[in-house]
């Protein structure tokens, strides 16, 4: 039997304070379930999982939807070119050419590195602190993906916090509901983002470096290279991506264990790995709360049809709790046995930078918890939703 459509608005995630139980109550209606406004929510982990992975459920729809919805020009081309929003032929042949430049050598490669700048910002974040608490959003959760993403692109330092506000700034584009305002804020941005990196592509095509950048430029299969587009594209998405989805999965899992003080202790002590609590944030305090597809036939999803022609959201959040495939699953338990988290999506589009946000969230959370033990908040964090991703304003401490 088809599920009666509900009248919950996806748009509203945006000023919900707890989107958690408001996904929850939404998948206690069925895991597979039309909304009034013409999607359909997809909330349970198995679901999810079939979603991601079916090949009646597409990408490239939402690519093409952008053709309609913005002027020609940077924006445009970005989301039309985006690798996520990409099928068959042009998903595999764009992925198959960036995996030949973003391999997990280069991954391993950097972790020295971000060692080191984690402990680096730290310790100067030591020597100016007063008793004034510390936003560690700011001094370093901000910080290390921004280097460490500018490091890999071969962009300069003192570049980066303009290119991060240009790469905020297009962000609701990805929404499912964007603000006018924020719209033509977006088309700017865009445009100033993909003329600096037009000129920093030009720069790494007449002198190639060792960054991945250069290494995108010249990749080659069987003859066939990216696009000047493809490339402008992927260098915006993977800026935005390997800095935004890492400051905020470390912030949110941190703020988790913070809220309560024996949870950020166990992992300070040792009682509960790194690798663990990493895995947990991914599951519990999913930075991306949903992904979008559109279902290019009658699809079936948990025994439900979705008619052709409709736009689905996987919610990676909700299912990342569904008590299906979790006990207790708005209980922070690292070490918990159950499926994979959805966090990076699942299946041809799984998160080409996933082993390397994990990386820097593992090496971000034993710097901090190694070198402050009595680390405890200052104030309750406030958090927001930016187009699909949530994650905090600030995150005031104080280190001891």
């Amino acid at each position: 039997m088809q599920p009666e459509p509900t009248d919950w608005d996806p748009g509203s995630l945006t000023d919900d304070p707890d989107p958690h139980g408001t996904l929850a109550a939404l998948r206690s209606g069925g895991t597979v379930r039309p909304l009034a406004s013409g999607f359909w929510a997809v909330t349970g982990h198995a679901a999810a999982s079939e979603a991601l992975r079916h090949p009646g459920l597409h990408s490239a729809p939402i690519g093409e939807l952008y053709t309609s919805l913005l002027p020609p020009g940077a924006a445009r081309d970005e989301m039309v070119h985006r690798i996520n929003f990409l099928d068959p032929p042009d998903h595999p042949r764009v992925r198959s050419l960036v995996s030949t430049a973003f391999t997990p050598r280069r991954v391993q490669a950097v972790r020295p590195w971000v060692e080191s700048t984690a402990g680096s910002l730290l310790e100067a974040v030591d020597r100016r602190r007063g008793s004034a608490p510390v936003d560690l959003l700011a001094e370093f959760a901000h910080q290390v993906p921004s280097l460490v993403i500018s490091e890999l692109l071969g962009v300069p330092a003192e570049d980066r916090d303009e290119l991060t506000a240009w790469s905020d700034a297009v962000s609701p584009l990805l929404s499912v509901r964007v603000d006018p305002g924020e719209l033509d804020a977006a088309v700017a941005a865009a445009e100033r983002f993909h003329t600096y990196l037009g000129r920093l592509l030009d720069e790494r095509r007449t002198r190639p470096g060792g960054d991945l950048l250069s290494a995108l430029s010249s990749s080659e299969l069987d003859g066939d290279r990216l696009t000047r587009a493809e490339l402008l594209s992927l260098a915006a998405t993977l800026y935005s991506a390997g800095h935004r989805t890492t400051r905020d999965l470390f912030t949110n899992g941190l703020a988790t264990l913070l809220d309560e003080p024996r949870r950020y202790a166990a992992v300070a002590s040792g009682s509960w790995s790194i690798a663990d609590t990493v895995s947990e944030f991914l599951r519990a305090c999913t930075p991306t709360l949903y992904v979008a597809r559109v279902a290019g036939e009658d699809c079936v999803l948990d025994s439900v049809g979705v008619p052709a022609g409709s736009p689905v959201l996987v919610f990676l959040a909700a299912a990342n709790r569904d008590p299906a495939a979790y006990d207790e699953p708005d209980v922070f338990r690292p070490g918990r046995p159950g499926p994979q988290p959805l966090s990076f999506a699942f299946g041809a589009h799984y998160c080409l930078g996933a082993n390397l946000a994990r990386a820097e969230v593992e090496v971000m959370l034993a710097a901090v918890s190694g070198r402050w033990p009595d680390l405890r908040l200052a104030e309750p964090p406030t958090w927001h939703q930016r187009g699909p991703f949530r994650g905090v304003d600030r995150l005031l401490v104080h280190p001891s």
